[in-house]
């Protein structure tokens, strides 16, 4: 994904560094950049939330917002299950590669990585929960991304931003009444209840996995890389951790190369402990977005930027 191009000298420093334990930043090879987190940023949306892993300026920013509508179910359609629809679109201004066509392979890819993930068994929402009468309706979920900025990790960043907006999701209140037509057959039919304070939560959202992505640097490697990391970096693995530390999903990277054996036993184990200490990291960060809102703050990009 990067584009940097450094000197051979730059490379060296930033690989002899990675190889003896630092990083030019001063952070270790496993920790994450500052991660900050906000939620119910687009009020028109059902959930929305918006992450930045970095600082303002210098990291990967990430907007995604939930829109979700009723549909009519059609044949070769799962018959008691909802669904999930995603699309991911790096914005011009967020790198000088994206200007007008240079974003669509990185779109497709970061498209279907999201929708493998939420769609797949591995995560952990409830998908027969969003049908409302099987065989005739159901929830579409829409998760519509924005990369506002690429400063390197845009799959975590991505990933943290999306389970977020999920997490913050509110669907309308279902009413599902049994009816008898003129020919005496039972019909059934849904009426959606038009109430701000009668909505629920997706089910399932809180299984959600969390992704470590490991770039290889040298002989050793690094997570959360940066812009200037990813320019020497060799060989890239996403890991998807499930809240219950179990690896749910590996995707490799689109460079060439890939991990040595001996490195990837270590990458998964790693991987575990790492997503350990970002779920508590996560909730923290959640739970303080949540408290933050408050009811006369404008949802407006300009206001958002100067708090976040």
């Amino acid at each position: 994904m990067a584009s940097l191009v450094l000197s051979p000298a730059e490379q060296d420093f930033i690989t002899r560094g990675v190889e003896q334990g630092f990083r030019a930043d001063g952070r270790s090879g496993l920790d994450r950049r500052e991660v900050t987190l906000r939620t119910n940023m687009i009020s028109q949306a059902n959930g929305s939330a918006r992450c930045r892993i970095g600082h303002l300026g210098v990291g990967t920013d990430v907007l995604v917002g939930i829109k979700a509508e009723v549909n009519t179910w059609a044949p070769g359609e799962p018959e008691d299950k909802g669904t999930i629809v995603c699309n991911v679109e790096c914005s011009p201004s967020a790198a000088q590669e994206f200007e007008g066509r240079g974003a669509e392979e990185l779109n497709v890819e970061l498209t279907q990585l999201l929708d493998r993930m939420l769609n797949g068994p591995q995560s952990g929402l409830e998908l027969e929960k969003l049908c409302i009468i099987p065989k005739q309706a159901y929830w579409v979920l829409h998760v519509d991304a924005l990369v506002l900025d690429v400063k390197g990790s845009i799959v975590d960043t991505l990933v943290w931003a999306a389970r977020a907006a999920l997490l913050s999701t509110k669907l309308p209140r279902v009413v599902v009444e049994s009816i008898t037509d003129e020919d005496g057959n039972l019909q059934s039919e849904f009426d959606v209840v038009d109430d701000a304070e009668d909505q629920v939560a997706v089910e399932g959202a809180e299984n959600l996995p969390l992704t470590v992505t490991f770039n290889q640097i040298g002989k050793r490697y690094v997570i959360d890389a940066s812009e200037q990391e990813e320019a020497v970096t060799q060989a890239r693995l996403t890991v998807a951790v499930s809240p219950q530390l179990e690896i749910c999903a590996v995707q490799k990277g689109g460079l060439l190369r890939g991990f040595p054996p001996s490195l990837l036993t270590e990458i998964l184990q790693t991987a575990r402990r790492i997503a350990r200490d970002e779920f508590v990291t996560f909730k923290k960060l959640y739970e303080a977005a949540g408290s933050a809102q408050t009811t006369d703050e404008p949802n407006t990009g300009s206001t958002f930027l100067g708090a976040f």
